[in-house]
């Protein structure tokens, strides 16, 4: 799974802000425009790779998780399905588990 920044070539750059399938998906399952200014990232900061776990967040909030092992394939992903977006399907955190054993392009 490849992480492509949100803010190429600009100042907003080294905001450590990324879309992925994951995002994609999630921005699929909640019925958000592709065009949409308002849509899923994942935040790769220092910490969130020192801990393991990416941030999944929408502006407004950060709703879940991704969880990868020292070898960057992921082990776990999760989104709080009552905080800042409530249009996700009933089924998204089953959903989005396909993506579990991906290996994250950093």
């Amino acid at each position: 799974m490849k992480l492509i920044n949100k803010y190429t070539d600009n100042k907003y750059s080294k905001m450590e802000e990324y879309f992925c399938d994951i995002t994609s998906e999630l921005d699929k399952l909640a019925g958000i425009n592709a065009d949409d200014l308002w849509k899923h990232y994942i935040l790769v900061d220092k910490y969130c790779i020192n801990e393991k776990c990416l941030a999944i967040r929408i502006p407004g909030g950060t709703l879940g998780g991704i969880w990868f092992d020292d070898n960057d394939v992921i082990t776990k992903i999760k989104v709080d399905t009552n905080y800042v977006v409530k249009s996700y399907t009933s089924d998204v955190n089953e959903q989005i588990q396909k993506f579990v054993g991906q290996k994250i392009e950093f």
